[in-house]
Formats: structure tokens, sequence, C-alpha cells
């Protein structure tokens, strides 16, 4: 009876030391070993035991775009190596392949998490943002993703060991707004293309509030008041890739200038108008002229590797994975010969947003005092959004690039807008004159009969004369005008999409473009009418919107085609 009494008593204070953290009793003198102590059996008896402390954490109030941090304790309060394991939150997702797992023995181990809240500029008054949880432990870390609403949130992380299983809490408030003032700006790189001298340019760039306090901002350049005396000089002319016209389709295609200089394979989405390699193996490629060229990309939780290819050879392999939304230049080389060369792109597993390029070889030339003018150029912001109009002014500029620093200062931090364009020289004439040719019932268009004088009289075309006047390429504000013709049909078929604009090209063979058409109205342009006959699949254009009579032959309005003079 007493026997049973005494091992029971023991049996309760291992347990009382076991939760409480304290280290168990050990025998300590001769006697006590020889007689097997108070515990009836050898120390080296006792097994590993799992403690974490604090069993709850409360991290607080977290808004868009902070970060909290923490640590939990891992003990072991038995004997002998003890392993353990973590798979994260439930219901969280793992971003990549990592294992977080490690050994405690004698000295305690740490487990540091970060927690950070992202939500996207212009999301402001969303409710719901990406949670990121990134564990570290000694040299490992692994990294956990959910979406999460605005409010109070209580998450478990279970460790598994050869001690027990432990579960521990973390509580934390998401915010809709942080709390200080917080500037926000998009877009912080503008690119204006290429204009002609004389021409005026208004860009526009939103400036949001991302805190709850009141944010005060002023707008200005190097040199004016309150604004820094100097700044670095601008290196490289940027280029974007953005298309806003795509922008919330989920498929890209390059718009303006750059459908001649880009190249895609593969199913490229789109994220804000940026092009986004979705699948392994999209291929995006780029045609530029330097001496050196450097990448802008997003990194993001979902963001994966790239390799990267300058004039077919392979050059570096770089990542777009972060635990935050972030923009990244990524200096790709600045030792290539002085001409013509070719980016190439090509997406790995993930999904990679990229944003630009920047070229360089080319000085970046500052234009006169005056050229670049804001309004407002100041203001006071709480929760809308404010837009700060930049004009540009490159009348009497010498052809050339050119490029700016906008200065944005607040009590919500300091940022910096680049601008950049370039200045074409009037080489060749802006406005392309084309005639109109029609045989069978179809319609060829081109800006070089003389070219083509052959085919003409080989196929019978009768010259209709001048009907309309395309732009010459390299016209800001322009695109190319491409044309297809099916030889099956007997009709010619045009658009200033390189991959038709939606419709079916089976059966055609692409013979190039015949000039620049605007894709919006520019000073002194109209509408280029496309018309369809479904009887016999030919295709007419016509700047009369009335399709000059032919609706009585079966002829239907499709739409139009862009901009001419």
């Amino acid at each position: 009876m007493v026997r049973r009494f005494l091992v029971t008593a023991v049996s309760l204070v291992l347990a009382f030391l076991c939760l409480s953290g304290a280290a168990p009793l050990r025998a300590e003198t001769p006697a006590q070993d020889a007689a097997g102590g108070l515990f009836g059996g050898m120390p080296g008896d006792l097994k590993p035991v799992l403690i974490v402390d604090p069993r709850e954490i409360d991290l607080g109030a977290i808004g868009p775009g902070g970060e909290v941090k923490g640590d939990f304790l891992l003990r072991n309060v038995g004997t002998g190596r003890l392993d353990w394991s973590t798979e994260g939150p439930e219901g969280w997702t793992r971003s990549g392949r990592q294992e977080l797992a490690g050994v405690v023995e004698e000295t305690p181990a740490p487990v540091t998490f970060h927690l950070f809240f992202l939500k996207e500029a212009g999301q402001e008054k969303a409710q719901s943002g990406l949670l990121v949880l990134r564990l570290e432990a000694g040299e490992a870390s692994a990294t956990f993703l959910r979406e999460a609403q605005v409010g109070e949130l209580r998450e478990a992380i279970r460790f598994s060991s050869t001690g027990g299983t432990r579960t521990v809490f973390f509580r934390v408030r998401l915010s809709q707004l942080a709390s200080a003032p917080m500037m926000a700006l998009a877009p912080v790189r503008i690119d204006c293309g290429t204009v002609r001298a004389g021409e005026q340019i208004t860009r526009m760039v939103h400036l949001t509030n991302r805190g709850r306090e009141v944010l005060k901002w002023r707008v200005g350049l190097a040199g004016r008041r309150g604004m820094p005396a100097t700044t670095r000089p601008l290196t490289g002319r940027y280029v974007s890739f953005l298309n806003e016209a795509v922008a919330g389709t989920g498929s890209y295609s390059p718009v303006g200038a750059l459908r001649e200089g880009m190249h895609l394979t593969g199913t490229w989405g789109e994220e804000g108008g940026y092009p986004s390699g979705r699948e392994e193996n999209d291929a995006l490629r780029f045609r530029f002229t330097g001496s050196g060229i450097s990448l802008f990309i997003w990194n993001s939780p979902e963001g994966g590797p790239l390799s990267v290819y300058i004039d077919g050879q392979f050059i570096a392999y770089i990542s777009s994975f972060s635990e935050r939304r972030e923009r990244e230049e990524i200096s790709l080389t600045e030792w290539l010969p002085d001409g013509p060369h070719v980016l190439t792109l090509v997406n790995g597993e993930g999904r990679t947003v990229l944003e630009g390029v920047r070229v360089f070889g080319r000085p970046v030339m500052k234009g006169p005092p005056g050229w670049i003018s804001v309004f407002p150029d100041s203001g006071t912001t709480l929760r809308e959004t404010d837009y700060v109009n930049i004009g540009i002014n490159v009348r009497n500029l010498e052809p050339g690039v050119y490029g700016e620093r906008v200065f944005f200062l607040s009590n919500g931090g300091d940022a910096d807008v680049e601008i950049f364009l370039e200045v074409a020289a009037d080489a060749q004439p802006r406005f392309l004159d084309v005639y109109r040719y029609v045989a069978a019932g179809d319609y060829l268009y081109t800006t070089n009969p003389r070219a083509e004088a052959a085919r003409l009289q080989t196929k019978g075309y009768r010259n209709q004369g001048i009907v309309f006047r395309l732009f010459s390429p390299g016209t800001p504000g322009t695109t190319a005008f491409f044309r297809w013709f099916n030889p099956v049909k007997g009709d010619h078929f045009y658009s200033s999409d390189q991959a038709g604009g939606g419709k079916p090209l089976s059966g055609y063979l692409a013979e190039g473009t015949i000039g620049n058409i605007a894709t919006s109205r520019l000073t002194g342009t109209r509408e280029l009418y496309r018309w369809h006959n479904p009887a016999t699949g030919r295709h007419f254009y016509t700047t009369d919107q009335a399709g000059e009579g032919l609706a009585k032959k079966g002829y239907r309005f499709e739409g139009i085609a862009g901009f001419v003079r």
C-alpha cells in the first residue's frame, strides 16, 4: 500500500515538472543510484519531452505592407535527442518545397516567425489581403501563404516531435489601413515613347494614402524650392512593357512600338497590363539597340525562376520569388558591343511579372528649364486618390533620349518618378498615301504601288486612287498596320494586331505591314471602318461610315480598324 502511494506520488511530481518546464529530478548520490533513486529506474530511462513557450502570442495590429515578428522557444525537458518538425499553420499553402525541422537537446531552440500583410496599391478599400508567414529555425526556413479577411485572426501551429506533439497559437488584427500615413505612387517610371519635336504630352501619376492619418505631400523638380538641390543623373532609356488596354483581360499582347520589337511564345497572361509568364517555357524575345540592358520585374510569393539569354547565349538564372510583392531592377549585362541585340526570357515554374527594361548605350539628356510642369504641386490626401498631372513640352528639343526625375515629398515617405521619352528626327514623311485596288471583289490597299506593280498587273487589279493616308513607322501614338491574303477566298485582311485581333487567320498568308495606323484619335485623324461580307468572306475598309454603299451587296459593319488621315 505504501509502495503504491509512493509510485503514484512520484508520477504526479514528474508530470508537474514536465508541464512547468522545470528540469526533471535526477539521482544525485551513489546511495540513490544503488537504490534506484526515487523513480525505481535509471536516469537514462527518461525520454525527451517537448515544451513550446509561449503557448500563444498576441501580435497586435498590422496594416497593409506591415510586418510583425515573434519567437517560439522549443525546449527539451526530458533527456536525449529530440527531433521536431512542423507543417506550418493548418490551411495555409506552403511556398516551395522547404521543410522546417530541427533538433533540440540541452539548449533551447528558437523558431522565429515573420508575418507580412500584403495589399496591392489601389486596393486600399479591399476587405482582404495576402498573408505571408516565414518560419526560421537556424539556417532552415519555410514560407506559407493564405488569403485573409480584415479583422481578428487566430491561427494554430502544430509541432510534432519525438517528445510529443504541441500546438501553439498566434493572434493578429488585420487592419484595412496602416496607422501612420503612407504614400504610394503609380507608376514610378513613365515611358512616353517616341515623340515629335513641338508636341505637348501629359501623363498622370496616381497618389494614394495607405495609412489612416492625413498624408501631406508636395511635388517638384530638383533645384526647385523645398526640393533636393541636385539629383543623380539618369542612365539608360526605360522601356515599359505596359499595355493598359489589356489590363484585367487575363491575356497579354504588346502595343505600339513593342509590336515590332517583341515576340511572345507560350501562354502569357497579364497582371495590371504587364506580361506575366504562367507556364514553364513561356518565352519573351525583345529586340533592342545598345551596349547593355537591365530588367525590371515584380517579385512576389508566386514568383519563380527565369532564364535569361542575350543573342542566344545563356547569361543568367534569376528568381522572382519574395515573401512580399516588390519591384526590382536586375542588371543583366553592360558590356555588349553597341548595336542590335535580342534579349530572351524563358519562364520556369512560378509566375513572373515583367515591368520593362532599361537599355544602355545612348546618353540621357535633360530638357531646358520649364520643359516639365506639375499640377497640382501639393495637397493632402486621406482616403481618396489624388491625380498629379505631369506636362512635358518637347518644343525646340533636339532629337535624342531625354529623362527627368519628379520628386514627391510627404510625411508618409519620399519617392521620385522617372520620366523618359525620345524625340525623333523628321527624316522621312509623316504620312503615307494609301492606294486601293480591286479585282474580283478583293480589295488590296498599298502605300507602295511600284513595288507591287507586277502583281497588280498580272491579277488584273484596278486602281481606285488614294482613299486615305497612314503614318510613317515610329510616329508616336501609332502602330504597324498588318496585311494578310487568303488565296482561296481571294481576300485581303488588315489589322493593327499582329495576331489578327480575334479574327481567325486560318488560310491567310502574312504579307507584312503597309504603314502605321493610329490606335486612338490623334489631331486631324478620322475613323477607318471595317466591313465584312459573310457570304464571300471578303473584307472592305473605308473612311465612309456608310460603307460606300456596299451594305446593299451583303457587307456588314464590323467596327473601327483604327484612325487615319
